[in-house]
């Protein structure tokens, strides 16, 4: 049974089913590919993670990056900097 890859994205805190040595369970994302970079929020060691291990161990999601829009908002008008057609200004 296939399904999709969960969505990470950098400064997501999640939490692991077992805890670190140190006795954290959360641990921030730092890098995002084939594998991931997350960073316990306890003691501050970095770990990379084939994203297919760090799917089966996740628990929750303590927080999500805010998203980052890249559509541009239609509600700011754009004003024309320059005439088009060759024609001179008033």
């Amino acid at each position: 049974m296939k399904s999709e890859p969960i969505a990470f994205a950098v400064d997501d805190v999640v939490r692991l089913k077992k805890s670190h040595p140190c006795g954290g369970f959360d641990w921030s994302v730092v890098r995002l590919g084939a594998d991931i970079g997350i960073k316990c929020q306890t003691c501050g060691r970095r770990v990379l993670l084939p994203r297919r291990d760090l799917e089966r161990r996740l628990n929750l999601f303590v927080s999500r990056a805010p998203a980052v829009s890249l559509v541009a908002d239609d509600d700011d008008p754009v004003e024309p900097t320059a005439l088009s057609g060759g024609e001179s200004g008033p």
